[in-house]
């Protein structure tokens, strides 16, 4: 009798022609289904990364310009201070309107609801131009020019011009940043989706950027 002694068949249990798992392999269209899946994804990161990332940033120089603006409107205040003590001093010399006081209250009224630089500059006119014929009152009036209080006031108002001026230059250095920035590409982009807008910068009225002239010189 003849013994079979062939080691069986350690594939018999798959059909006959199927290929090993090991050397199974996706279908091309599968791979590629997978890799375009995953450059989505990737692609998709990126986009939510720049729309919040450049949105954030927006948010921070708008802030920046919104705190240069309040800046503005206390140095604007802090000149408005001075103008009724001034104007007691000085209303035995000038001819000082009877509503002056009242447009003191006006243009603290419209300085602190100023939406921009045009408004604040329109609001404060009155007391420019009061302040610039107070000016020329001093100059012709010795007994001004000898005052004490007087000379203390308009050293006072010399100042608050001065920051005036340093205020307005920071505030436009905050909106040109901001400008700047919401004009990139593609922050340009974002900033269409969620309403940033440019800002206005401080263009004053012709006239308007140059302090009042105070004439501290008292002994001429």
């Amino acid at each position: 009798m003849v013994v079979n002694n062939q080691i069986p068949n350690q594939t018999s249990g798959r059909p006959a022609g199927q290929p090993p798992a090991a050397a199974r392999r996706f279908p091309a269209g599968c791979i590629g289904g997978i890799i375009a899946v995953v450059v989505v994804l990737i692609l998709g990161v990126i986009a939510v990364s720049v729309i919040f990332g450049g949105r954030n940033n927006m948010v921070t120089k708008e802030t920046a310009v919104q705190t240069a603006w309040a800046q503005v409107q206390n140095v604007y205040q802090r000149r408005l201070d001075l103008v009724p003590n001034l104007a007691e001093s000085t209303k035995a010399y000038m001819k000082l309107e009877k509503d002056i006081f009242q447009s003191i209250a006006d243009a603290r009224a419209g300085i602190n609801s100023a939406q921009g630089p045009a408004d604040l500059e329109n609001a404060s006119q009155p007391i420019t131009s009061f302040l610039r014929d107070l000016r020329v009152v001093v100059e012709d009036t010795p007994e001004l020019k000898a005052s004490d209080v007087v000379r203390d006031l308009m050293t006072q108002l010399e100042g608050t011009e001065n920051r005036v001026a340093v205020e307005r230059m920071r505030y436009n250095e905050a909106v040109q940043a901001y400008n700047t920035f919401i004009r990139l590409f593609p922050n340009n982009l974002v900033a269409g989706m969620f309403g940033f807008t440019a800002k206005e910068f401080f263009e004053a009225q012709p006239g308007a950027e140059t302090a009042p002239s105070i004439d501290l010189e008292l002994n001429k």
